[in-house]
């Protein structure tokens, strides 16, 4: 079981699946997960073939784990790294995983995800980041669906 600050759900030699230290979706709309390759490249046109396969595993697990825990009604999936570039920094390639819950808070249901500035304050003030305890079942989630296929062969 991982510690909870170390909020790594799951690592393999080519990517992880960790929760972002500040949600562009709160928990309450269905969450939000960010799926890493350990190599640095901008876009997914730079991933080998075998990080494209695992990226594309990853964004399922996770996904998946969403789904079981916080019981989303959809599952939103987006390369996003601008925001980098606006600060002056490479962009780095992550895939945001998006639970959309059947009752929606902040967002809208049936629409995109909606985002503000980068230091809008609904970022620390108003969304929930996901609770020690969701950590901790969507760790539990993405172990019992390692166990399974397509996962067990992929992730190994």
């Amino acid at each position: 079981m991982p510690s909870v600050k170390a909020t790594v759900l799951f690592s393999n030699q080519r990517i992880k699946i960790v929760p972002p230290p500040l949600p562009l979706n709160c928990q309450l709309d269905g969450g939000h997960l960010l799926v890493e390759p350990h190599r640095e490249f901008s876009s997914r046109i730079y991933a080998s073939a075998e990080e494209a396969i695992q990226l594309m595993a990853a964004t399922m697990l996770a996904g998946q784990a969403l789904t079981q825990v916080l019981k989303v009604e959809e599952i939103n999936y987006q390369e996003m790294a601008n925001w980098q570039l606006a600060q002056g920094n490479a962009k780095r390639m992550q895939i945001h995983v998006f639970g959309r819950s059947a009752v929606q808070r902040y967002q809208t249901r049936g629409e995109s995800i909606r985002f503000f500035a980068r230091d809008h304050p609904i970022y620390t003030s108003v969304y929930q980041p996901l609770s020690t305890e969701i950590v901790l079942q969507l760790w539990q989630a993405i172990e019992q669906q390692l166990q399974h296929q397509p996962f067990r062969k992929l992730m190994a």
